[in-house]
């Protein structure tokens, strides 16, 4: 709901005339404000902001539509800054904001019609994605519920999502099955399904195993929203957390061992699956067993990047991949989050940099201000102009609507390349991360208002549903 300024005039001796001179005097008291306050901004600040915000204004390029595919101008930049990479982060430092979702989306159209990406990975779980996946190359299910039924679908099951997950569908329709854009997930925050299906599989060729769900924790692992897992797990003692862990290197263990008679009543490709489910597993547990909340963090970011490079393995030769998520989590170095962790942490994008050296590049999102209403989740939300200090209000003082920035285009040896090296508070949902962002991101896009994503009634329905 926006703000409206009110002018109310009280009758007096003098009548309209009065009420007329006050209006007046309101509204150049109102620009002087104004006035002042850009002028206080651009004072405080520093000469080195200056001078990055200086050079990024006359290195930015305009994105003149969001619900457009790129053109021009930056049709050329993007590509020279994508480059021959094999896999690109895409991130963004609010899940839940439209600006920044459509420009995105126009980054991975560019992506696949331009440059080849036929992998799409995203910041959801390994198994639940697969769904999605069938929706993509047949057509299979109800698309609504698909994304309504995702572990994250507070994240997904948006309007703005659903057009893009169609645009993917229709891509493929008119393609060949070798160039389908194909979807899969990363995350290992609701792995039980997975595991359920494993113990399926096992059952169904032959295999006996002691263990079960309970077992292995699945029971703990119930609900959409991993933190109540986290929560449950922390009512068990070192020993039964020890015994948890245990029992998912015995299923994997397991696994291997009967490789020979999976293969042979299924087949290769099922127990690779199988196994990676597992595996899958495993992470979501050693996450769910520590009481840190940045140790966990680390454990779910190390097993996203080893589910990327599983996935890529497992993709033809030479193919190239898109990883849909956060900036903290497609950084590729080590930044702070103030409130939450004390030392530096490193994220999935740091352990993909190292495996795929140039072959990884990371691109940052931000935005420079904005409001929620309070009518749809999470409530109602300001986001003001931040100081010129930061990342989101140096790129803020550039002034355009919506661009993109090559972090490699600065000079080498300039105050501008100091500026982008030194670490800087960047926007991460409701928090301030902070990280030097040419060492985080080869690119970064940027978009000057945003509004909240559009969830689907479904979603709607789900979210009234949480309410106490």
């Amino acid at each position: 709901m926006e703000s409206r300024s009110v002018i109310v005039k009280r009758r007096t001796n003098d009548g309209l005339p009065t009420a007329r001179r006050r209006w007046l005097a309101g509204r150049i008291v109102f620009w002087g404000l104004l006035i002042a306050l850009a002028y206080g901004c651009a004072k405080s600040a520093s000469s080195e902001s200056q001078k990055f915000i200086a050079w990024a204004s006359t290195h930015a390029v305009p994105i003149d539509d969001l619900d457009s595919p790129l053109a021009g101008s930056a049709v050329v930049a993007f590509r020279s800054a994508v480059g021959f990479a094999r896999v690109v982060g895409l991130g963004e430092s609010r899940h839940d904001t439209r600006e920044q979702h459509l420009l995105k989306s126009q980054l991975v159209r560019q992506l696949v019609e331009d440059l080849g990406f036929r992998t799409l990975i995203i910041e959801e779980s390994f198994h639940h994605v697969e769904s999605l996946d069938r929706f993509v190359t047949t057509g299979e299910g109800d698309l609504r519920q698909i994304m309504n039924h995702l572990p994250g679908w507070y994240l997904w099951a948006t309007e703005e999502m659903l057009e893009f997950v169609r645009w993917i569908r229709y891509f493929n329709e008119h393609r060949a099955p070798d160039q389908h854009i194909r979807l899969f997930g990363m995350d290992v925050t609701a792995p039980a399904s997975g595991i359920r299906e494993v113990l399926d599989n096992l059952m169904a060729a032959g295999i006996r195993t002691r263990l079960d769900a309970q077992s292995l924790g699945l029971d703990l692992q119930e609900g959409d929203l991993w933190p109540v897992t986290w929560q449950r797990y922390s009512a068990l003692t070192d020993e039964q957390r020890d015994l948890l862990a245990s029992n998912h290197d015995e299923l994997i263990a397991s696994l291997e061992a009967e490789k020979s008679r999976i293969v042979a009543a299924l087949s290769e490709s099922a127990y690779e699956h199988m196994r990676w489910l597992a595996e899958v597993g495993r992470w979501g547990n050693r996450l769910f067993s520590t009481t840190d909340r940045a140790t966990g963090g680390e454990i779910r970011d190390v097993g996203m990047a080893q589910t990327v490079l599983w996935i890529l393995a497992h993709q033809p030769r030479h193919s190239k991949a898109i990883v849909w998520a956060h900036n903290l989590h497609v950084a590729r170095s080590s930044f702070l989050l103030p409130g939450i962790a004390e030392r530096k942490l490193e994220p999935m994008g740091v352990h993909l940099r190292e495996f795929l050296a140039e072959d990884y590049i990371a691109i940052g999102g931000t935005f420079g201000q904005g409001r929620y209403g309070p009518d749809i989740p999470p409530g109602e939300r300001s986001f003001p102009v931040a100081s010129p200090e930061t990342m989101d209000g140096a790129l803020a003082a550039v002034g355009l609507n919506a661009f993109i920035l090559d972090l490699h285009g600065v000079p080498a040896g300039s105050a501008q390349e100091a500026w982008l090296g030194l670490d800087r508070q960047w926007r991460a949902q409701d928090m301030q991360s902070v990280l030097a962002p040419r060492a985080a991101f080869d690119l970064v896009y940027f978009v000057k208002n945003v509004t909240r994503a559009h969830p689907t009634p479904l979603a709607q329905q789900r979210y009234q549903s949480l309410e106490p």
